[in-house]
């Protein structure tokens, strides 16, 4: 069968020079030598702190009366068939206020390019008072559980440092 010049013509401007299939999309879910992460904020989708420490990321009220932020991290090269624990720690003030260490895998987020994980409950040990209008370092470190340093310690892979204003709207009136 032959192909005409124009139908031709309109698959080459279709795709622009650029290719979309999955294995394309897939390489940049796959392990690589040289994982990295960035970390961002979110229960159901990874969005960056665009105004950097002037993001305001809202403070949750738990309903076991507990206060946290939810913290998202997008990552290239990390191994999809394992899981991590992502130590999280806030820091206000120059004290250390928050943490979490959720277990999780990354889910690979085609349209994004990149893996994900969501939702990450950095667990604030303060009142909203103290916390409201502050701005707070979220310093986050992704570790494998099944690899050990010489010493016996799990081996962080990749890790990053953000900073954001902590909102409560219950405290703005």
């Amino acid at each position: 069968m032959r192909c005409s010049p124009l139908i031709l013509g309109l698959i080459s401007c279709a795709n622009n020079g650029t290719s979309s299939s999955p294995s394309n999309q897939f390489q940049a879910c796959s392990a690589g030598p040289s994982p990295s992460i960035e970390v961002g904020h979110g229960e159901l989708r990874f969005e960056t702190f665009d105004q950097a420490e002037n993001t305001p990321v809202e403070l949750i009220h738990g309903p076991q009366g507990g206060y946290h932020s939810t913290i998202a991290v997008r990552a290239a090269h990390l191994d999809p068939d394992r899981s991590y624990i992502i130590d999280l720690v806030g820091v206000i003030d120059g004290l250390e206020l928050g943490g979490g260490t959720p277990l999780a895998q990354f889910r690979c987020n085609y349209a994004a390019e990149a893996q994900e994980f969501k939702g990450g409950l950095l667990v604030w040990d303060a009142v909203p008072e103290d916390l409201h209008n502050k701005r707070a370092t979220v310093n986050v470190y992704v570790i494998d559980p099944s690899k050990e340093t010489s010493d016996g310690q799990p081996v962080i892979v990749a890790q990053d440092t953000a900073e954001y204003t902590v909102w409560d709207p219950a405290l703005e009136n």
